[in-house]
């Protein structure tokens, strides 16, 4: 068996407590954690005392990226750090040789995006989006459904989310966060969640119409948007999302000529025109992440692509800009093949 693959967390805040590091966790044939690294000592020096109770391991603690990429010997580093700096960062740890993966949105911009695909083949490393929601086990029944034939031909696909995002939430409090320099603040955030959803089930979207609107000053620079989506298949659909209040649950529901698939984070149905409903409990292990760290592993011990390349969250990402740009424009936008 190969030795464990030497990772570094380059930001410690509150997604890597809460998801990134209980998967990795699990997986200790693949990853050893080595090292920390948040310009906040105390938040590092908090995560390093989890991961020597719970490993047995304490690793190195750093203030400074680029000291910890001179001194440590790594393999790879994950990345959860404020959106614009992705890039930035990015560069370094492959430059220094390390394989990476950062946390979506893979750059505040379309244009810093496209910079980034050519950098798995300048530095011969891989580089990967930390998007979960394309190795949720759900989401990949429905598309499998869907393009099996399942439903027919696809008429329709329809989305209503309610992420609410409260006053004292904790990721609304971070000053990046209160202060965006990504686009649409938490519509992009929370949206190339969706999108990567949406792209994972229906395919590419060839134009969308979408209007934008602001509810809560605490959410910048808006927190609601619905749009018209056409998607390349011939399919009409809709996608709204606020986080501005609370609202119920809705499945994704993809409508075809000869039934439907409805699907959540945790569960599939196919009710077919005039059959019997079938249903599937399928919540993933650490919502994704398990299965995200995993792929990353085998992409670098093997060398192939990851499934969420950098194109797949650049796609993400400029998918739910042009929706924005919509917005601005008040005209629908379209999208390249």
């Amino acid at each position: 068996m190969p030795d464990p693959i030497r990772l570094a967390f380059i930001g410690t805040g509150l997604i890597v407590n809460s998801d990134h590091w209980p998967a990795v966790n699990t997986l200790r044939s693949d990853f050893e954690v080595v090292a920390l690294c948040n310009r906040t000592p105390a938040k590092a020096e908090a995560l390093a005392e989890r991961v020597a109770q719970e490993t047995g391991k304490r690793p190195a603690v750093y203030a400074d990226y680029a000291a910890m990429l001179a001194q440590e010997r790594l393999d790879a580093v994950s990345l959860a750090l404020p959106t614009i700096i992705n890039p930035q960062v990015t560069e370094a740890a492959l430059a220094a040789g390390c394989h990476v993966i950062v946390e979506k949105p893979i750059a505040a911009s379309v244009e810093d995006g496209e910079r980034m695909l050519g950098w798995p083949k300048k530095y011969g490393r891989v580089l990967m989006v930390a998007e979960n929601c394309r190795y949720l086990d759900s989401y990949q029944h429905a598309a499998r459904l869907v393009a099996e034939g399942a439903i027919g031909r696809v008429v329709t696909a329809q989305w209503v989310l309610c992420p609410y995002t409260a006053p004292d939430n904790q990721y609304a409090l971070t000053p990046w966060r209160q202060e965006p320099a990504h686009p649409g603040g938490f519509l992009s955030d929370g949206g190339v969640h969706h999108m990567a959803t949406l792209r994972t089930v229906l395919g590419e979207a060839s134009s969308v119409q979408a209007s934008v609107a602001s509810y809560r000053p605490d959410l910048k620079p808006a927190d609601t948007l619905v749009a018209v989506m056409n998607w390349a298949s011939g399919a009409l659909g809709s996608y709204q999302v606020t986080y501005a209040v609370q609202g119920p649950y809705s499945p994704l529901q993809v409508i075809g000529v000869e039934g439907m698939v409805l699907a959540t984070n945790e569960w599939v149905e196919l009710r077919p025109n005039g059959g019997e409903a079938q249903h599937w409990d399928e919540p993933s292990p650490y919502g994704g992440m398990r299965a995200m760290y995993a792929d990353f592993a085998q992409a670098v011990r093997t060398g192939r692509p990851p499934r969420s390349t950098p194109e797949e969250g650049l796609a993400d990402l400029r998918l739910i800009v042009a929706m924005l740009q919509s917005n601005e424009s008040g005209r629908a936008v379209r999208l390249a093949r």
